[in-house]
């Protein structure tokens, strides 16, 4: 078993299966060793998308789960095109936030998804970040989240 296994083992977490996207894009798309990958919302494993705006009828706490489950999603669509074996390192990562027009801890909700990756990657998981606020997201989801990730040289092109 992996590292890499073995930390979403210890962590609980089990990679969903996810569908084809429904609209008109793909997941991910790979460049060279560049990986770029589509946004990936707080949508569960059972289909339930955590909804709603931070600061509103979502607290700091249900935001931060936001971030975690939208971060799983985008570990799966990792998994799905290269394998989180050959994550060399996740460059930059981008977190939308659905907040309220008064909720400014963006950041903070943005740490959800940040330390769910470096814990899962160790060293690799460390990367540049945005965390944005939005006044809305793509079926009212919560967080919205995509990154770009440095492939290893061993990767299959």
């Amino acid at each position: 078993m992996t590292e890499i296994a073995e930390n979403l083992q210890r962590l609980g977490i089990e990679l969903p299966d996810l569908p084809a996207p429904q609209y008109s894009y793909v997941p991910f798309n790979r460049q060279g060793n560049t990986l770029y990958v589509s946004g990936q919302i707080s949508r569960t494993a059972a289909g339930d998308i955590l909804a709603g705006r931070v600061g509103e009828d979502a607290t700091l706490e249900e935001g931060i789960h936001a971030a975690e489950v939208a971060t799983i999603n985008l570990l799966a669509r990792i998994h799905q095109s290269i394998g989180l074996d050959n994550v060399a390192q996740i460059l930059k990562l981008n977190v939308w936030v659905n907040s309220s027009d008064d909720f400014i801890q963006q950041p903070q909700v943005a740490d959800g998804a940040s330390q769910l990756l470096e814990a899962v990657l160790g060293e690799a998981g460390k990367h540049a970040r945005t965390a944005l606020p939005t006044n809305t997201l793509p079926q009212g989801a919560l967080v919205e989240l995509d990154a770009v990730v440095a492939v290893t040289e061993a990767a299959e092109v």
